[in-house]
């Protein structure tokens, strides 16, 4: 789950989300023609995160509250350990809820630190990166 640090609530926003999505608190969404969808391992451009849980039917919009993530930190788990080496690198998405530190293919998450002991902590702290518009 990624949770947003030091945030403004004021910020936040109900947007529709696409059909047949389960989402559920901290996961992190991206558009799709014009509807949220959860993130997926591929995804460069991750814009909110969702502050509630819904779940979408196959044939209609529900509204989710989410949060913009621009000018946000947040701290998230991974999917394996992390070290000093992952701090000022790009991360892919393991999940729509956890980061790959070891993969940089499509860098959709900017680690700036972790918290714990190193080579046992599997949190991170770091920002969504933005693909270029």
């Amino acid at each position: 789950m990624f949770t947003p640090l030091r945030f403004d609530s004021g910020k936040m926003e109900t947007l529709p989300l696409a059909i047949s999505q389960t989402v559920v608190k901290g996961d992190a969404l991206e558009w799709a023609s014009g509807y949220l969808q959860v993130g997926t391992t591929t995804s460069t451009d991750i814009r909110y995160v969702a502050m509630e849980d819904v779940t979408t039917d196959g044939s209609s919009h529900t509204t989710c509250l989410v949060l913009p993530v621009e000018g946000v930190e947040f701290e998230v788990g991974t999917d394996d350990v992390v070290s000093i080496v992952d701090r000022g690198t790009y991360a892919d998405l393991a999940t729509k809820a956890t980061v790959n530190p070891d993969a940089s293919s499509y860098d959709a998450f900017y680690i700036t630190d972790y918290l714990g002991a190193a080579e046992t902590s599997k949190t991170v702290r770091g920002h969504f990166v933005h693909a270029l518009e």
